[in-house]
């Protein structure tokens, strides 16, 4: 299904027609993600038939290079990204920020690394040597912001054949979990030597489980890092642009959102992109530059 329109309806969604609403979402797990998104695209459309939206679909992108091909092609309208994601998309020019999304409620998150209390490890300076599990090459806090604050601290990066390699004494040895709660298992059971999480990732799967939170510190962090942006194509026509963020930021406070709202990956409502916003993502946004540039 990667890479396919998934749909309420039969027609396929072009940038011929109009009063159909896309939503886009890059995604390694199309069907599960398709139900977080359909409830909140449904509540959207019933409130935009003012400005022409008689339909709403979901289309769903294997990567990030394949929702900027949808982007310029004007197949998709609206794309919800984590703030790395979105920057790249922006920074091509085929997406501009629309709000700013909450997340379990905060608009910011931190990016945690994450070792063993018996591990002697105490700082980013204890790495070189030793191992980190990153989440996915797509994930913001669990690899794009951990990845860049390595390298701006002087920390060369090696990618591992096998999570259970020897790193070289040189460099920081990283392989991909795929998953938050894979990346904290992988330390917890000495596979890897540091995971690279999120604070609500530690929250959701350490603090809760006793094994875990009496075995694991948290050594280093980030500055605060914007949770997430819900984006719209360049071109999107601005009567519907102008609808949709009023429809979005209204739905936080709307109790017959409440469900579509937490299903729609633990949001609790949007607001503003304003400067604040802009003066966190540009750290963020040179940490993504070095990345690409150096491990890319």
């Amino acid at each position: 299904m990667l890479g396919l329109t998934l749909t309420t309806g039969n027609a396929f969604a072009t940038s011929s027609d109009e009063s159909i609403l896309v939503l886009g979402r890059v995604s390694n797990n199309p069907e599960a993600h398709f139900d977080r998104l359909q409830p909140l695209l449904d509540y959207v459309v019933e409130r935009m038939a003012g400005v022409g939206i008689k339909e709403g679909r979901i289309l769903m992108a294997r990567d990030r290079q394949a929702m900027l091909s949808y982007l310029r092609q004007g197949r998709v309208d609206w794309v919800t990204e984590t703030t790395g994601g979105a920057i790249r998309m922006i920074d091509r020019g085929q997406a501009e920020p629309l709000l700013r999304t909450w997340r379990g409620g905060s608009p910011t998150y931190y990016g945690l690394f994450v070792a063993r209390k018996d591990s002697q490890i105490s700082g980013l300076d204890d790495l070189l040597g030793r191992s980190i599990g990153f989440e996915h090459p797509m994930s913001t806090s669990g690899y794009m912001l951990p990845a860049g604050m390595l390298l701006e601290a002087g920390l060369p990066l090696a990618i591992m054949l096998s999570p259970l390699d020897q790193p070289s004494p040189d460099f920081v040895g990283y392989a991909f979990t795929d998953d938050a709660l894979n990346s904290i298992t992988w330390v917890h059971k000495r596979i890897v030597d540091v995971a690279a999480i999120s604070d609500q990732d530690w929250a959701r799967h350490v603090e809760s489980v006793p094994e875990y939170a009496e075995d694991l510190t948290v050594f280093a962090r980030s500055e605060p890092t914007p949770r997430g942006l819900e984006l719209v194509r360049s071109g999107i026509k601005p009567a519907v642009r102008a609808r949709l963020r009023e429809v979005l930021l209204a739905v936080g406070d709307d109790p017959a959102a409440a469900s579509a709202l937490a299903n729609y990956f633990g949001t609790t409502r949007f607001s503003d992109a304003d400067d604040a916003l802009f003066e966190q993502i540009e750290p963020l946004r040179q940490m993504i530059g070095r990345v690409r540039d150096e491990l890319e």
